[in-house]
């Protein structure tokens, strides 16, 4: 453990105060802080001969918890990501990286980099977090709705590739195109698709899963319920009720 103490010194030509907080575990005070002005809080502790661990004992989360909750399931892919794009683990709360002597500077200066992201998600705005829709519908399909054999990024009509469908199902060997709407955007497109669809007399259902059906205007929603068979007002309602309603049409 000395040696990686002795790096450390070192890398932070002296700028840092290390104290043992329990047998095995070091609080490094580095001259990094939070954009309020807080010290990052940073641990290092040895894991096995070669190896080390920082980590911050849950105290990133805790400090972003007295002003953000991480209450609903984007917001939870939001911080899974940070995570992962930064290579970081967690485990009921501590967000640890592995390091070794020969990389501790870079290391910290990552990890540290990452509490910080971590602990300004409170400032991200609402469309960072709603990109996320399409991905999280996307990995529902294809894990939860198999047996369905969905197909994405679909063409009804052959040679018109600007009414793509997002997803087709056959429950009874007729097609079910399905288009994930989160904005006026896609929903007037998904509107025009179905309507186009049915002028080329296809035997098909068009389904909708909302991201917020009461985003939308008034007059776009009107539209979307004339011309859609089945409507899904949220994500959440999608996951819960999807099934039953593939199991529907194979009757």
């Amino acid at each position: 453990m000395e040696e990686i103490l002795t790096y450390i010194k070192s890398d932070f030509n002296g700028r840092v105060s290390i104290k043992e907080k329990r047998p095995g575990v070091y609080q490094l005070l580095l001259p990094i802080y939070h954009e309020d002005g807080d010290m990052v809080d940073l641990f290092i502790k040895q894991k096995d001969q070669h190896t080390y661990s920082l980590c911050d004992y849950g105290l990133t989360l805790q400090r972003l918890s007295y002003t953000y909750d991480i209450d609903t399931e984007n917001k939870e892919s939001i911080l899974q990501r940070i995570l992962s794009e930064n290579s970081l683990s967690e485990v009921e709360g501590n967000i640890c990286l592995d390091t070794k002597p020969e990389t501790i500077y870079t290391d910290i200066m990552h990890i540290t980099q990452a509490y910080a992201k971590i602990g300004s998600m409170r400032y991200f705005k609402r469309e960072v977090i709603e990109n996320l829709f399409y991905e999280m519908l996307d990995e529902f399909i294809i894990k939860e709705l198999q047996e369905f054999k969905p197909q994405k990024k679909v063409l009804p009509i052959p040679n018109r590739d600007d009414l793509e469908a997002d997803y087709s199902f056959s429950p009874n060997g007729h097609p079910i195109y399905l288009f994930g709407v989160k904005d006026v955007a896609k929903a007037r497109l998904a509107t025009i698709s179905c309507l186009e669809y049915r002028m080329q007399k296809l035997n098909f259902r068009g389904w909708v899963v909302n991201e917020d059906f009461e985003k939308l205007p008034k007059k776009d929603r009107s539209r979307l319920t004339n011309t859609i068979d089945k409507q899904f007002t949220s994500f959440d309602e999608f996951k819960v009720n999807a099934v039953e309603f593939l199991e529907r049409e194979r009757k």
